[in-house]
């Protein structure tokens, strides 16, 4: 008999879990609580020379907020909470240069300050400091420009997640 004799049993096997699978919703639920999710976000202060840093940032912050499900950003009047940063520091350093020393690889540093702020009080739910790193390799194709880009994207990325996090 062989394998034939455990067909009926993998098919009800099988069935079974179709079945089961078919009841399980798959609707996509956002991990930020619920009377927090409706999200104030003005630009970020920019306490460096580096005149569009502020509007890159928050610019990307408002982007991966709005890649989450069931948050929203909303007016300062509508918002359950207040997302402000401020970026305190931006470094670039040289990590290798060719011959003629052009730059051939290089890191950009970025730290900011946020805070999260209770709309309703206005008291201070949430403090956080991060700091992100962006590199670019010129034998890769890349610019100076995308390491910056590469640090920002962190930055929003784990800003987003402090919105996430029990406060």
């Amino acid at each position: 008999m062989g394998m034939v004799g455990n067909r009926p049993i993998a098919f009800l096997l099988f069935g079974a879990a179709f079945l089961l699978s078919s009841c399980v919703s798959m609707t996509r639920t956002t991990l930020i609580p619920e009377e927090q999710n409706e999200v104030y976000v003005p630009y970020f202060e920019n306490k460096t020379f580096i005149r569009s840093l502020g509007l890159n940032l928050t610019e990307q912050v408002k982007a991966a907020i709005l890649l989450r499900p069931g948050v929203s950003i909303v007016s300062k009047e509508d918002a359950e909470v207040y997302l402000t940063g401020r970026i305190v520091a931006k470094s670039q350093r040289v990590l290798s240069e060719d011959v003629n020393q052009v730059v051939t690889s290089e890191r950009h540093t970025i730290t900011v300050e946020v805070d999260i702020l209770d709309a309703m009080t206005g008291d201070l739910i949430k403090r956080s400091r991060l700091t992100h790193s962006g590199e670019f390799v010129a034998a890769l194709g890349e610019a100076g420009g995308d390491a910056e880009t590469e640090a920002i994207d962190r930055l929003a990325r784990d800003i987003v997640r402090l919105l996430e996090e029990d406060f």
